[in-house]
């Protein structure tokens, strides 16, 4: 498991904390030790204090795909073709501003 840990230096003490879990906090003379503590502490935390379960919401409204819904929404308009030819142009054009290769 990685975590991320804030670590900052206040006055002559190194204080690291975890992102995730902010009631992991130490407080040392040095940043190695700083680091050592935060590392066992998290692991005591995660592995006496707490358990960690995934669990399965139920959604009152079922969550479907919002693309789905527009899915052949222009099939039948005539100017598409226009349009995605103006879209090749456009990425075509910030391609070449970036240096890159075009078809």
């Amino acid at each position: 498991m990685i975590c991320d840990v804030i670590l900052r230096k206040e006055k002559d003490k190194y204080v690291a904390s975890v992102k995730d879990w902010p009631g992991i906090m130490v407080r040392e003379n040095s940043r190695d030790k700083a680091i050592t503590r935060i590392k066992s502490k998290l692991l005591d935390y995660l592995t006496n204090k707490v358990e960690m379960i995934q669990i399965e919401v139920p959604l009152s409204v079922k969550a479907g795909n919002p693309w789905l819904e527009k899915f052949g929404y222009f099939k039948d308009d005539p100017t598409f073709a226009d349009l995605e030819a103006e879209i090749e142009s456009y990425r075509n054009e910030i391609d070449q501003k970036m240096g890159k290769l075009v078809k």
